[in-house]
């Protein structure tokens, strides 16, 4: 059988964001790659705690987890579960809800301020079985170049390739300073729902923070 990995946001660095014209989308987010046959074994032995790294399928192809003092360790496993009756297709959920009753209502929204949160699953490609599903959070912990997996807010600075990424403002990475956060229901809004709430940027830039699900929770007031 062959068992894929489906990336739920694209493993967020680099996502899709919009505002003002200033990004445009990444692409599609639910690219997926084969699991080995020892990864899949592996992640029989995973739990709450466990750290993955940023692509979720790394290392030498036999391993799922790293540990967490690991380089290349960037998500911590939330919630994990081999008992699941969810089905995939096309390398996505048939029925999201499964997520949103695991991670909870907010998992893969962008929040200012806290870290990247998201979901994953091993299923068969053949029968559509979901074999594993978890949840993940970026670990908030800043590298050595001082940037951190954290959704910038008010005060912060962050680079056009990475939203979910808050960087040194003196940093060469840093292009936006964020100026202010307008605070949404986390929900689908209109274009005209958005630029209603844009105004309140002024006659600064913004970018709205829309999630894997088509969500807003705020915008970002920039320059």
């Amino acid at each position: 059988m062959k068992r894929l990995l489906a990336l739920g946001a694209a493993g967020l660095a680099g996502a899709a964001l919009t505002g003002c014209s200033l990004l445009e989308d990444s692409g599609d987010s639910n690219d997926s790659s084969e699991v080995s046959n020892e990864q899949f074994d592996a992640a029989a032995d995973a739990t709450e705690g466990d750290c993955l790294p940023l692509e979720m399928v790394g290392g030498d192809g036999s391993e799922f987890a790293v540990d967490c003092s690991d380089p290349e360790a960037y998500w911590s496993i939330t919630a994990i579960t081999g008992d699941t009756d969810a089905t995939a297709s096309g390398g996505d959920l048939t029925d999201h809800q499964a997520i949103f009753d695991m991670c909870g209502e907010e998992v893969g929204a962008y929040l200012p301020g806290e870290p990247l949160t998201d979901w994953n699953m091993i299923y068969d490609q053949t029968s559509g079985d979901v074999d594993y599903l978890f949840c993940v959070e970026s670990l908030s912990e800043p590298d050595e170049e001082g940037v951190a997996a954290v959704v910038p807010t008010t005060g912060d600075c962050f680079g056009s390739s990475d939203i979910g990424a808050t960087v040194p403002c003196e940093s060469e990475q840093a292009e936006y300073t964020v100026l202010d956060v307008v605070e949404m229901e986390l929900a689908e809004h209109d274009e005209a729902g958005i630029e209603e709430a844009a105004a309140d940027c002024g006659q600064t830039a913004y970018f709205d923070l829309t999630d894997q699900f088509g969500r807003t929770g705020a915008l970002l007031c920039v320059e």
